[in-house]
């Protein structure tokens, strides 16, 4: 599960990371600070070919809103109340929520932290659950953004008068590192696993499978918020 991220530094500040796809930022970035996390239905950077079926000759960053609403789905937004801020990597080619996506609008999402969720000993539902922000140590000064693996659609719902572009983030069972946590966590990509799980013919959903190693994240105890939406409770 992720239901919020950080993303602390604009991605194209450093566009040399982009030197084997080059990468042009169609939209302003959201009017969020930099240190208030993204959280379901806000809007936040995605990065996607312009081309899906050649993902080398450019990309384009837009901002658009998270938790994907399927293109099949023609009633007003707010109708749409299934829960797909997140995909499973499972089921990014079996379920019908994600299939059509998964096989033609593979995205990146930039991020420098994700917050994990744990219940205490004796949680019940309704009671607050701890609060930990999940970091990395950089290899480089590019690698201070890294990349979750989504995937995007487009609907027309019928209380827009434009289309509806929106994203889900693909998640997989914890590694060791947060295992302990939370049972599932978002699939983090560096830049080159990035730009390889955009090929729609590469090896896609079997490169995300593996949980990621031990010692992959640093874990910081960060409070919960006294304000929550109704999107980030019921996630909950």
């Amino acid at each position: 599960m992720c239901i919020e991220f950080h993303l602390r530094t604009h991605p194209g500040e450093d566009l040399r990371r982009f030197e084997t796809a080059p990468v042009f930022w169609a939209d302003t970035p959201p009017a969020r600070a930099r240190d208030q996390p993204a959280r379901p239905t806000d809007l936040a950077f995605m990065i996607r070919p312009t081309d899906p079926a050649d993902p080398a000759a450019g990309l384009e960053g837009v901002t658009r809103r998270w938790w994907m609403v399927p293109a099949f789905h023609k009633g007003p937004v707010a109708a749409w109340k299934t829960l797909c801020a997140n995909a499973e990597v499972e089921a990014l080619d079996a379920s019908p929520l994600f299939r059509d996506a998964y096989a033609a609008h593979r995205a990146l999402v930039p991020l420098s932290s994700f917050i994990a969720y744990e219940e205490p000993p004796g949680w019940r539902k309704g009671q607050p659950k701890r609060r930990w922000e999940a970091s990395w140590t950089p290899a480089n000064a590019a690698d201070q953004v890294r990349y979750f693996a989504a995937i995007w659609d487009v609907a027309t719902p019928s209380d827009l008068d434009a289309p509806l572009e929106s994203f889900a983030i693909v998640i997989r069972p914890a590694g060791p590192d947060l295992a302990a946590i939370q049972p599932t966590e978002p699939v983090v990509l560096t830049l080159k696993e990035g730009l390889a799980w955009l090929k729609l013919d590469g090896p896609g959903k079997a490169a995300l499978a593996r949980p990621a190693p031990a010692g992959t994240y640093e874990l910081t105890e960060q409070p919960r918020d006294v304000v929550m939406s109704r999107e980030m409770r019921r996630a909950l």
